[in-house]
């Protein structure tokens, strides 16, 4: 149930994202063919130059993060997207790949949160 108390935020994602590929790397909500993902995406998370990053502080980037979180959480997709993450083969390569969860939304949620 998401009404229950979140006791998962953005620095234990950083930890995941961080322990599996080694940097952490950004995450974000994507609408492909009328399906939302929630894609690792192959960029550093903060730091560097605006090509390499679009969080200019680890600050910011931790806050994005945590958006994400109570995002999937609201919408009961974070135990999934996180065992996702720990078991996908898929690995983030700058210019190629990308590593995508189409989360499992009705319909109505997928208008809800697009519009």
């Amino acid at each position: 149930d998401s009404g229950q108390k979140l006791d998962y935020d953005g620095y234990k994602l950083n930890d995941l994202i961080t322990s599996r590929w080694g940097v952490p790397l950004d995450v974000d909500f994507q609408l492909m063919n009328e399906s939302i993902y929630c894609t690792v995406l192959p960029v550093r998370g903060y730091g560097g130059n605006i090509l390499q990053s679009r969080h200019e502080t680890e600050l910011s980037y931790l806050m994005h993060l945590q958006g994400i979180v109570e995002v999937l959480h609201k919408y009961d997709q974070l135990d999934d997207f996180v065992e996702f993450v720990e078991t996908t083969k898929k690995i983030p390569k700058r210019g190629t790949d990308s590593v995508p969860y189409r989360l499992n939304l009705s319909k109505e949620e997928i208008d809800k949160i697009v519009s």
